[in-house]
């Protein structure tokens, strides 16, 4: 059931035309967002270059979503497999399953895919937690930068509700580890069978033992780390964060540094 709901939500994203819907999707993120205009202003954003600062965040995110195919594709085969720690295993069943839930914390039927958002969010958090167990920081630290651009999307009032699912994966994966392995598998082959019943707790921080600590990373996020929006050479726009690094896009392509 899992694989065949991957499928077709897959097929949905692939259909998005990020050209022709940004300017829906950036009225939803308006609509979303309120605040948003009041933000870029106070980071020196012109007034006459809010709409294509706006409209360049909104087909960047756009482009983040369009890969979510791709980065599920990839969790599909390592399930299909059976790599990896049966632990981790769990964690990646987990984010497909709230993937393929059309009700999750932002409805997938928001104009332009923006209800997409928060799947991109779990899916980078769980890509994130994969690159840190086989040992490459690097990986781990692009999804991080990818994560913080992301949050820009997340709705004023959700905030509690997004941190709070995030660092569900990571409880999630201490909890595993510290059960039998038979037991991770066992919920793996459950949420792979049945992916629409509830698929994990919303933990509050204070993951068990074991966990990666990549989640509580973001915990206080948005509120201690706000972005610096920059425009460059007239064309190229970036995301700057307080900790260093950020992400840009030239209006085609999205650059992590």
């Amino acid at each position: 059931m899992l694989f065949k709901l991957l499928d077709e939500v897959s097929a949905r994203i692939n259909e998005i035309d990020v050209v022709a819907e940004a300017p829906k999707f950036a009225a939803q993120l308006r609509e979303m967002r309120p605040t948003i205009e009041a933000e870029l202003k106070a980071n020196g954003i012109a007034p006459d270059q809010l709409e294509k600062t706006i409209l360049a965040l909104s087909l960047t995110q756009m482009r983040i979503i369009k890969d979510i195919p791709a980065i599920a594709a990839e969790m599909r085969q390592m399930l299909q497999e059976g790599s990896g720690e049966p632990a981790f295993r769990c964690v990646l069943a987990a984010s497909l399953a709230y993937l393929v839930q059309p009700h999750d914390l932002m409805s997938d039927n928001l104009p332009a895919g923006y209800g997409f958002v928060d799947d991109a969010l779990l899916l980078h958090e769980a890509s994130a937690l994969s690159w840190e167990i086989a040992g490459d920081m690097a990986r781990a630290e692009e999804k991080r930068k990818l994560f913080q651009f992301i949050f820009i999307f997340v709705p004023d009032r959700n905030h509690v509700e997004f941190r709070n699912a995030i660092s569900g994966l990571a409880t999630t994966l201490g909890m595993m580890r510290s059960f039998d392995p038979a037991l991770a598998e066992t919920t793996t082959q459950m949420l792979i069978a049945n992916p629409l019943q509830p698929i994990m707790s919303q933990g509050t921080g204070g993951a068990p033992a074991g966990t990666s600590t990549f989640g509580s990373q973001f915990k206080n996020y948005p509120e201690s780390s706000r972005p610096q929006y920059t425009w460059k050479s007239g064309n190229s726009m970036g995301v700057n964060f307080p900790d260093g690094g950020g992400v840009a896009t030239d209006g085609r392509d999205v650059f992590v540094f």
